[in-house]
Order: structure tokens, then sequence, then C-alpha cells
């Protein structure tokens, strides 16, 4: 009696189902797979981000289908703070919808683009949530892959790709920085898919949460601890390409939220801004009007609050980076060789890593065994649907103490 969107098996897998059972024996678990940053000790301007709601009993109820103009005029400066956000001028705050999450952002891209049975590209590897938000809205995803290559980065797999378009394909899904592959898209990846997009009248779909959370390159200050603005400046090294505000001839929404950009997933905001040729833009716009009309999900106080909020993130954004920072640091004395047989991958940004093991080694034994010999929580590189190679991916996220304490454990187990 229920719809085929859902699986139909919703159990647990084994090492979910261990690590709870872990937890409810009263076991401490170092958690390498934590992605929630209000659970991880960092600080927030708890003060201000009060002021900022402190008015809600006074906002009077305005349903817009692109939110609060106060709100997207916010976002539109956030990105205009940016040199990559101006290179196209300015941004239109009419050019963006506010929601109440990322996910909700891509489901109304589903189903502006999408009839049912149509199909998405999405990349591999990838974190699960896109295959689950898919079938809820009844399309079907087409992987292309993303490929190693040999100075250690991913870059897109142009050709595989283009295999992956069909007739029924109505978007390509880009992740910037990927996740958990840690990578940013390149200038010259932005050019072949916005020929590729347009070319085969699809649309490009990219995912930002990540954005504001560069990483250091392989030229690391010995002492291994770096400042923001240090990180900061050592990430814009990096050949990344933003694609806002750039020219472009495809049709293109851009994704991202509070979630990760303000580390506040409660906050439940988040965005997407329609840009490209004029006349898709604008009937693209419409067509977002009319279904966000139906749902207009996003709460008031947050978007009142916006401003404010955005305003707030250089110090949480900062706590965050130097985090990162210190545990991948950590990382790379305990794998940065090699020598062990596990290798670190140098990520550009976002809040992750990844550990490559031999090619012969099994994934999900060795995270089972970590976790019942260990107590060390780790994802092993098959829940992302890694095209070739063996991983076990890292959060950076967690207090350093514990991160540290993990390591050591996973270069015990290991040896």
């Amino acid at each position: 009696m229920f719809s085929s969107r859902l699986p139909d098996d919703l159990s647990e897998n084994l090492l979910t189902r261990r690590a709870r059972e872990l937890r409810a024996d009263g076991g401490e678990l170092l958690d390498l797979t934590i992605s929630n940053p209000t659970r991880t000790g960092f600080t927030y301007p708890e003060e201000e981000m009060r002021v900022a709601f402190a008015r809600v009993a006074d906002l009077a109820y305005d349903p817009q289908p692109r939110g609060l103009v106060v709100t997207r005029e916010a976002i539109a400066g956030y990105y205009a703070e940016g040199a990559e956000g101006a290179e196209g001028g300015p941004l239109d705050p009419g050019s963006i919808h506010c929601t109440a999450s990322s996910s909700e952002a891509y489901s109304m891209l589903f189903k502006l683009l999408c009839d049912p049975g149509d199909e998405i590209c999405i990349p591999l590897p990838a974190y699960p949530l896109f295959a689950w938000l898919a079938g809820l809205d009844a399309i079907t995803i087409r992987p292309y892959n993303l490929r190693l290559a040999p100075d250690g980065r991913w870059r897109i797999d142009m050709h595989s790709l283009d295999l992956a378009i069909s007739d029924r394909t109505r978007a390509v899904i880009v992740v910037n920085p990927s996740n958990p592959a840690a990578n940013y898209l390149r200038p010259d990846e932005f050019l072949q898919l916005d020929s590729l997009c347009a070319r085969n009248r699809i649309a490009l779909i990219t995912d930002e949460v990540f954005w504001d959370f560069p990483l250091m390159d392989h030229s690391v200050a010995e002492s291994g601890l770096a400042s923001a603005a240090d990180s900061t400046e050592r990430g814009n090294l990096i050949s990344r390409q933003r694609t806002v505000g750039i020219p472009g001839d495809a049709l293109r929404f851009t994704i991202n939220g509070l979630s990760k950009l303000l580390a506040l997933p409660q906050m439940k905001l988040g965005w997407m801004l329609t840009e490209g040729p004029a006349r898709l833009r604008d009937e693209a716009l419409a067509r977002l009007d009319v279904i966000a009309d139906a749902y207009l999900s996003v709460s008031t106080p947050v978007m009142a609050a916006a401003p404010v909020l955005l305003a707030l993130r250089a110090p949480i954004q900062e706590q965050i980076r130097i985090r990162c920072l210190r545990n991948l640091e950590a990382a790379r004395m305990h794998f940065g060789s090699g020598r062990s047989g596990i290798s670190l991958l140098q990520p550009e940004g976002g809040w992750s890593a990844l550990l490559r093991l031999p090619d012969d080694a099994d994934e999900e034994a060795i995270a089972l065994r970590l976790l019942e010999d260990e107590r060390v929580l780790v994802h092993p590189g098959y829940l992302f649907d890694f095209a070739r190679g063996k991983f076990l991916a890292l959060s950076l996220l967690g207090p350093a103490d514990r991160f540290l304490r993990a390591l050591e454990a996973i270069d015990r187990a290991w040896k």
C-alpha cells in the first residue's frame, strides 16, 4: 500500500546498528563521522543571535514565494563580498529563492525540471542524499565519475559525464567543493560544464554549501597551525571556480544555506540562485514562484534574522577552519607518508578527509574492526560509491584531542 518512492528495506546497516548498540551500552565512541557542528564544542555569538530574533512577536506574516526582500538582499550581499561573486556585476536579489534547507532546494528544482522518470546526473563519489531525494521525486539518477588525478586531487571525468547524459536527462549536479572527495571545481571544468549543459539543453545545479571552508594545500607551515586568514589565503591559492555571477550559456542554479555556512543546521534557511540566459532564467524564476508558493515553508523569524546572522559568520567559520586545519595536520603526520599502507589524500575544502587503503582491503570489515576493538567510528568508502579504490572517510569537525586519539587507534589497529 506504500509508494515505490521509498525502498522496501529500511533496516540499519551493520555498522550503524553496532554503533547504536555500543552507545546504548554506555561505551564511549570516538566518532569520525560527526557532521553536526552544534555537537562539537564550537562557540556561537549567542547574545547577538538572541538580538536578531528579539522582535519576533512584532513580525507580521508577509508570504512571498521568493522569501523576504531583506533576506534576499542580505544573501546577495554575502556573494558581493567575495571577488568570485562579483565578476558578473551585482547580484539581483530577485534571482534568489529562500528555502527551508538545501534538500528542499533540490526537491523544488527536481519538480521544476523533471517529470517522473526523467534523469539527473550526479557525481560519484558523493554523499548518498541525492539518491534519496531523487527517489522521493520519482526521478532517476545517472551517475558520472570523479577521477583521482596523478596529483592526488579529484577531477570531473568529462567523458563519463558525457556518456551519462541521455535524452531524458534534465540536469547535472556538481558539488563545489565535492563531498567527501573535497576538491573544488576548476575554471576549465566550469567552462566545459557550461558548454555541455547548454549544448544538451539541460540545467547545471551547483551545491556550494562547503565553499567557505578552504583547507591548506601542500605548502603547509611547519607548525601545522594557521590563523583563519592564513588558511583562507592558502585556500585561495587553489585554482577554484565559483559559478555564481559568472557569465555562461546554460541555465544554472546555485544552492547554499546557513546549515554549513554558519554551522547552524537548526536555523533551517537555505536558498537557490537562478542564473543564465535571460529568457530561460526569467521563465525558471516564474515557475519556481509557483512551486514555492505552494509550500511557503521558510520561517519568517529566521528570514528576518538572516542579515544579522550572515554578518556574524566570520568568527564561527574561523573556529571551524582552525579545527579542521589542526585535525588535517594531525592526519598528515600519521598517514601523509603512506608508509603504513594507508595514505591521506589532500582535501582542498570542506569538513572531511579521505584515507586511501590498499586496493584489496575490505572497507566494511576494517570499519567494523575499528568500531569493535578501538571504539572508533568511521565511514567506509563504499557508502559514497567510489568507482575505484578503497577508502575511509573521516570528519575533521570533532575536537582535536578526540580526533588525535582516533588517529592513534586507527594506526595501532592497522599495524
